[in-house]
């Protein structure tokens, strides 16, 4: 165990127990069930020869408040302690139709990029249905995708998934 309790592994979930594999709340990181269900699948891939991994980057987070709160990647904080030059979109909730026909007008979305490579580095949603609304953005960050990727999918309309887009737009200009 390391010092906060937790089963230390290697990269691929392997203990100091020969055939003991851990995962989840009882090794370090984040204690969500989704990165733990990732973390089971990428175990049982590698025990059979597979190359199974996790991107510990590409973990969403939510808070289920009202207004909701969900975030992958880094925050705006986090890029600048990393070095990276950003640029950042930031669209208001009471900019979108589907947010006014369905009266929650308080939110905003923030995409943080790369400013040099337009490179995706994390998305933050405050509002609602933030919770569903994360996905698309941890996809584009698994597959590293740029901020004008994530801008040119084209999202229907009217929803709020559009404000992404807008964000993605307002980060990759």
């Amino acid at each position: 165990l390391d010092d906060k309790g937790c089963i230390i592994t290697d990269s691929a979930g392997r203990t100091s127990i020969d055939g003991l594999w851990a995962i989840g709340d009882v090794v370090t990181g984040p204690m969500l069930a989704h990165k733990a269900e990732a973390e089971g699948v990428a175990a049982v891939e590698r025990m059979v020869g597979r190359a199974g991994r996790v991107n510990y980057d590409a973990i969403p987070g939510v808070v289920y408040t009202h207004p909701e709160l969900a975030s992958v990647g880094l925050t705006e904080e986090m890029a600048k302690r990393e070095g990276h030059r950003i640029s950042i979109g930031k669209i208001h909730y009471r900019a979108n139709a589907r947010a006014h026909c369905m009266e929650q007008t308080d939110g905003l979305i923030k995409v943080i990029a790369n400013a040099e490579s337009d490179r995706l580095l994390g998305v933050h949603i405050l509002g609602a249905h933030a919770s569903s609304m994360i996905a698309e953005s941890v996809l584009a960050l698994e597959f590293s995708a740029s901020a004008e990727d994530l801008a040119r999918t084209i999202h229907a309309h009217p929803t709020l998934s559009e404000i992404v887009k807008e964000a993605a737009w307002e980060a990759s200009s």
